[in-house]
């Protein structure tokens, strides 16, 4: 009698394991094949297994398939191929949705990055840009510092540190130069995510981790919030506006003048400085990243490129000679206006998007445009970003750097196969 325990343990086990592993053949779509090989286990135990290279590997294997299932341990997760599919998707907020932007206002649930979406409106970057250009000045002065010095120069070092600082600059409305030697938090943090860069394992990926700065950014947040509220102080920059969206603030009103936070009761306030510390959190470990690495693929790019590189400097000249202003400065609307540099930033987020993969929970079942195949509520489906614009059926030449494929492009296939900067409501907002 003891022997069936054992059997009917394992029993029960297998047969889960199988009806999970099923699940996409069950459902009538085309699915990979499931296994588990030595050289599979052996990548995993030694954390060599890339969850990015496993995405693209499936989408490879799908073949000409619009939709294809493939499982992430005991997860059935649905790969969309088709990119007029992954759009019409993700651009259903009813049916798919990012529930790590959802919030609770009274008895209605709102996504927060839409609601804060104007902060990046032009106007008020434009209402920005002196800040940044102080961070530029600082780290134009290390540059030429260290070339006399004739000391190496780290360019990618280099580019993080002036990101980082904007973003303090910016989102923690600190005037700090972390250019020069400080013990700084942000310093810290660039330390950080060096360290964390190598956690990438099929196994480690989706743990979550707590940043040990937390804190320290939310003493930070508290002090320039207080500073805004109570002491009435206004500085053009990420963080007065969302001063004023917890005041309950207009977002929408463009002008330009419009920085002053009407302070409300407590009670009154839409964000808590606790909820207030995590978004701006949020913003720095989705922005920190992506931006620092589209900084530094764009350089490398250029500078692999004779023709490109003389391209671009012709057209950062032509405009310093024709729209310098009275300071002998280029202006933000300007800089903007460089056509193919923003085509060699557009052309380094296809090849390199910071974002490989977007992944998606269904909320509600969603039938599929032409096709008796139903997603179930509560399944994940995933849009390869990486591979759909790494794929020569929808991009020319997609493993060479080609800005041309975007420069004055106003429609056509290349552009509309662009999924880079996201889709609905997980857009990049600084897009």
């Amino acid at each position: 009698m003891w022997l069936l325990i054992p059997i009917l343990f394992y029993s029960v086990i297998f047969l889960y394991i199988r009806h999970i592993y099923t699940y996409w053949k069950r459902k009538g779509f085309p699915t990979e094949r499931t296994g588990l090989g030595w050289q599979f286990l052996k990548q995993v135990y030694r954390r060599e297994f890339q969850y990015v290279s496993a995405i693209n590997e499936a989408y490879s294997a799908g073949g000409e398939r619009a939709l294809y299932g493939v499982y992430f341990f005991f997860r059935p997760t649905l790969l969309v191929r088709d990119v007029a599919l992954a759009r019409l998707i993700l651009e259903s907020p009813l049916h798919f949705d990012d529930k790590r932007w959802h919030y609770m206002q009274g008895y209605r649930k709102i996504n927060l990055l839409e609601r804060l979406a104007p902060i990046f409106n032009v106007q008020r970057v434009e209402g920005m840009f002196r800040n940044v250009e102080k961070v530029v000045d600082n780290m134009v002065k290390q540059v030429n510092t260290l070339i006399v010095g004739n000391e190496a120069l780290d360019m990618q070092i280099v580019l993080r540190t002036y990101v980082i600082n904007v973003f303090a600059n910016l989102l923690y409305g600190l005037d700090t130069n972390l250019f020069e030697p400080n013990d700084s938090v942000f310093k810290r943090y660039i330390q950080s995510t060096l360290r964390n860069r190598g956690i990438n394992s099929y196994t480690l990926n989706h743990l979550p981790k707590k940043s040990s700065l937390t804190y320290r950014l939310r003493d930070i947040i508290r002090d320039s919030t207080g500073r805004r509220e109570d002491g009435g102080i206004i500085r053009k920059d990420i963080m007065q506006l969302l001063v004023k969206f917890r005041n309950g603030n207009n977002l929408t009103n463009n002008s330009k003048l419009n920085w002053h936070v009407e302070n409300v009761f407590e009670r009154e306030k839409l964000l808590s400085i606790k909820k207030l510390s995590k978004v701006a959190e949020r913003f720095l470990n989705i922005g920190f990243e992506s931006t620092a690495s589209t900084a530094t693929l764009t350089l490398y790019e250029i500078l692999q490129s004779p023709s490109i590189h003389k391209k671009v400097l012709e057209e950062i000249h032509i405009r310093s000679a024709a729209t310098k202003s009275e300071d002998n400065r280029l202006t933000y609307a300007k800089i903007d206006s460089l056509e193919y540099l923003d085509a060699c930033i557009k052309e380094t987020v296809r090849k390199y998007p910071s974002v490989p993969y977007v992944e998606r929970v269904c909320q509600k079942n969603f039938q599929i445009p032409n096709s008796r195949a139903t997603i179930n509520e509560g399944r994940t489906i995933m849009v390869p970003v990486m591979a759909i614009q790494r794929d020569e059926r929808n991009f020319k030449d997609p493993d060479y750097y080609r800005p041309e494929r975007f420069y004055k492009a106003t429609s056509g296939e290349e552009l509309n196969n662009f999924l880079g900067y996201g889709l609905g409501a997980g857009t990049c907002v600084g897009e």
